[in-house]
């Protein structure tokens, strides 16, 4: 995020209730803007840079 100049917040949710209201049943679920983009699978760099520049 600060190579591409995007001010965001991160946040690591472990609170398993929350998680299963995003729908993801298998961690990493990485949410972005209320949208699960990809879950059990470490996205690539360039993905999440795709993602946040969306």
């Amino acid at each position: 995020m600060n190579e591409n100049g995007i001010n965001a917040e991160i946040t690591k949710v472990e609170d398993i209730n929350k998680i299963l209201d995003y729908g993801v049943m298998i961690t990493l679920g990485p949410v972005i803007d209320g949208d699960v983009k990809i879950a059990g699978k470490i996205p690539s760099e360039d993905k999440v840079k795709e993602w946040l520049t969306q």
